[in-house]
């Protein structure tokens, strides 16, 4: 099975147990960057274009997420390199721990990554270049590609974020075959 389908086989099951959240339980967000921003050595990067926010926990003029409910949150990150002959490194971080990195040498070249994680209320998710890195990532109003998102997929205690298994609610998921 594909590690797309394994995620979506996660999230699913996890609504189906938990109940989609609904209403004012939603966490969203997803920003773009609309130009192209030199971006220094450990520089948060501040995304400018605001899709969604629902929840109000994405921060426009610092580029942070603060969770605003605790529970599982997945992040997704992708950047468009603007330069010649130099690299763009980007890393996603909760708090000050590296979560995931994104790399893409020379210009076009673009990356991706995502990652599914435990928040608690208050804890700050952001995106920065990576120390000793400096590069440009490309973007102009009707061409963005450097984006930064998120979600909540359901609340839950920090208690239960490790040891949980939300497949022991379907001992036959996936079914084989």
């Amino acid at each position: 099975m594909s590690p797309f389908i394994n995620v979506l086989s996660v999230v699913l099951a996890a609504c189906l147990v938990n109940g989609a959240p609904t209403g004012n339980d939603i966490v969203a967000f997803s920003a773009g960057l609309t130009h192209t921003m030199s971006v220094s050595s450990g520089e948060t990067i501040a995304f400018d274009k605001v899709f969604t926010n629902i929840g109000g926990g994405y921060d426009i003029s610092t580029g942070n997420f603060k969770a605003p409910k605790s529970g599982i949150y997945a992040f997704t990150i992708h950047g468009y390199d603007a330069n010649v002959d130099k690299a763009m490194w980007i890393e996603l971080k909760k708090n000050s721990q590296l979560l995931v990195s994104i790399s893409g040498y020379d210009s076009h070249s673009s990356a991706g990554n995502s990652v599914i994680t435990y928040l608690s209320a208050g804890e700050n998710v952001y995106v920065q270049a990576r120390p000793n890195q400096s590069f440009s990532l490309f973007g102009k109003p009707d061409q963005v590609y450097a984006t930064f998102s998120g979600y909540m997929i359901g609340e839950m205690d920090r208690s239960q974020s490790d040891s949980y298994n939300i497949f022991q609610q379907f001992p036959n998921f996936p079914a084989s075959g």
